[in-house]
């Protein structure tokens, strides 16, 4: 199995790296392969919303910095974890660009989901299984639940893990399964 980790350069606390070096150790207990991106500030230009990635190179951005290779690793991985900085409930600037410019991985078409919204159907006929992980120092339980809340309204299937300690991590991954999922996300 190959899994695919996306963290943010600019919030690598000592928190972060107890994240970090727990899920690697879960990672490799499992045997998987493991492929690593950290995203620093700047280093990915927010989206357009030109529709390029849907007319004029359908399925990959046209703006040309590290996001098509972030798709593309993600895209052919078994699972991506994205590890979330939580701010104000929020993802960081950097984590929130990365998963804005997804969008070349869905199709420009609107479908309605059962509870009245809207979303765009999928691209592809499988997508890695997906796991945002959220930290922070001191969080709110209003951040925790607005993180997982808004988490789970923009993406199907995605498990939201907050971190608390590496037992805790290893107790919500052991349940979860890590293949790659089709239909909508």
């Amino acid at each position: 199995m190959l899994a695919y980790v996306v963290s943010d350069a600019e919030f690598q606390t000592e928190r972060f790296r107890s994240l970090e070096s727990a899920l690697l150790e879960f990672l490799s207990e499992k045997d998987c392969s493991v492929e690593r991106t950290s995203v620093a500030c700047g280093e990915l230009r927010n989206c357009a919303g030109c529709f390029g990635c849907w007319v004029k190179t359908p399925g990959e951005c046209i703006v040309r910095d590290p996001i098509a290779e972030i798709n593309r690793r993600s895209m052919q991985s078994d699972v991506t974890f994205y590890l979330c900085p939580i701010v104000f409930g929020q993802f960081s600037a950097n984590m929130k660009s990365v998963i804005d410019r997804w969008l070349p991985n869905m199709l420009p078409f609107f479908v309605t989901r059962p509870d009245g919204s809207t979303m765009h159907p999928p691209r592809y006929d499988s997508y890695p299984a997906q796991v945002m992980i959220g930290y922070g120092d001191d969080l709110e339980n209003e951040d925790k639940v607005l993180f997982r809340d808004i988490t789970k309204k923009h993406r199907n299937g995605v498990e939201v893990v907050i971190w608390h300690n590496a037992e805790e991590l290893g107790r919500a991954l052991h349940d979860m399964r890590f293949e790659r999922i089709g239909g909508s996300l």
